[in-house]
């Protein structure tokens, strides 16, 4: 009969569920970053090469894009600083950590708000 040992207290079989948690929202929240940073620039390409962007209206549009990258390139900090990767170390408190996020989410809804209006309107203007 083989030997049937003892299920092991030692910690080399522990997995860190709150760790593999963060790291897969983390990884959540570049995918949209990424996701949205190509969209807004396909919008403002479109635009260029539509001739549109020379409108009014194209312009308009082109700048609620801009703006929209602006305010992208505002969360890739906030990224780097939970993943820890940036100049400052990554916060230990959950309270500092739900407030980078609910800064990064408030981005993310800004840019929405900006992108929504020119991808709608970038497919309606008419060509020049």
């Amino acid at each position: 009969m083989p030997d049937v040992k003892p299920p092991s207290t030692g910690t080399e079989g522990v997995v860190d569920l709150h760790g593999a948690r963060r790291a897969r929202r983390l990884d959540l929240y570049r995918t949209r970053l990424n996701e949205r940073v190509q969209d807004t620039r396909a919008n403002l390409v479109t635009l260029y090469q539509g001739g549109t962007l020379f409108t009014p209206d194209g312009t308009k549009q082109g700048r609620s894009l801009l703006k929209a990258l602006q305010l992208l390139q505002r969360v890739g900090p906030k990224l780097e600083e939970l993943a820890g990767s940036g100049v400052l170390p990554a916060p230990r408190a959950s309270e500092r950590i739900d407030a980078l996020y609910d800064e990064v989410d408030g981005l993310f809804t800004r840019c929405d708000r900006l992108t929504g209006r020119g991808t709608a309107s970038v497919a309606r203007l008419p060509r020049r």
